[in-house]
């Protein structure tokens, strides 16, 4: 399959150079260096009783979180644009590869980049947990390493898409740190402000919150994620717990860690599509 070509060359290319290396590295120190603090200041201990995989891996999912949206801004925001800036692009295609191989194969092999940097890391802080842990649960491990990647995927996904819609690797990058932007600080404000409007522009007089309106506080990739992590690893009851208890009855179908994989699936696929759309029309 001609995609899986560009994937194994871009991967490739990652790998001698010092892009990879240096994200992994960072990986490993954020992992194992509060996988450490997690064990020796009690004050970062999210527990009642001993120390836990669930309580470090609650401490690590904020900063896991952070450095795979900054991560996938490095790895994939240029990935299209910088070779279409250089004029590389055109060799590439001038070899049996469609423009669909090229943001697939990117995909692919910009997403292994990072999960090599998450895996290593996970498999460097567990000699640390194992070490320094009373006990340990392989099963909430692999959940949290299962779900930290597939939302690795989306977000470079989201950057691919974002470098497909130009051919200037400048602004393929501001571009894609102005949709981190938007999704992470930007996205906080949808909830309170569609409820402000729907509450005839004012606050008062809520004593309890509709679903809808815990489901517009998971709809960003990143609160996707967690309140997924927050479900599979918890009780679930992630999504009501982000309410602060405010949530009106039983947790919805929608707010269950289900609902938010089906909404990472369609972050990953539609900015793609409108991204392929965009390069596919692109004079090259």
């Amino acid at each position: 399959m001609s995609w899986t070509v560009v994937a194994r060359k871009d991967f490739r290319d990652a790998r001698l150079s010092k892009a990879l290396w240096a994200i992994t590295a960072a990986f490993v120190l954020l992992s194992a260096g509060m996988a450490v603090l997690y064990a020796t200041v009690p004050e970062l201990s999210q527990d009642i009783g001993e120390l836990s995989t669930l309580g470090y891996l609650t401490l690590l999912l904020a900063v896991t979180t952070l450095f795979v949206s900054v991560a996938a801004i490095v790895i994939g925001a240029g990935a299209i644009a910088g070779e279409r800036d250089r004029g590389s692009s055109k060799l590439l295609l001038g070899f049996p590869h469609s423009r669909a191989d090229v943001v697939l194969g990117k995909l692919i092999g910009r997403t292994a980049v990072l999960g090599v940097a998450i895996l290593a890391g996970l498999a460097v802080t567990l000699g640390v947990i194992l070490a320094l842990l009373p006990s340990f649960s392989p099963v909430d491990y692999a959940i949290f390493a299962a779900v930290t990647l597939l939302f690795a995927l989306v977000y470079v996904g989201i950057m691919i898409a974002v470098s497909a819609t130009t051919g200037n690797g400048g602004r393929a990058m501001a571009f894609g740190v102005g949709v981190f932007v938007l999704l992470e600080f930007l996205g906080d404000l949808l909830a309170p402000a569609v409820m402000f409007v729907v509450n005839g522009f004012s606050f008062g007089g809520l004593a309890a919150v509709p679903g809808w309106y815990a489901f517009l506080n998971v709809v960003t990739p990143s609160a996707a994620y967690q309140n997924a992590l927050g479900w599979f690893l918890g009780d679930g009851t992630a999504a009501a717990l982000t309410l602060g208890g405010m949530l009106d009855g039983a947790v919805p179908f929608y707010l269950t860690g289900w609902a938010s994989i089906a909404v990472l699936a369609l972050w990953l696929v539609v900015p793609l599509v409108l991204g392929y759309r965009k390069f596919a029309a692109a004079d090259l």
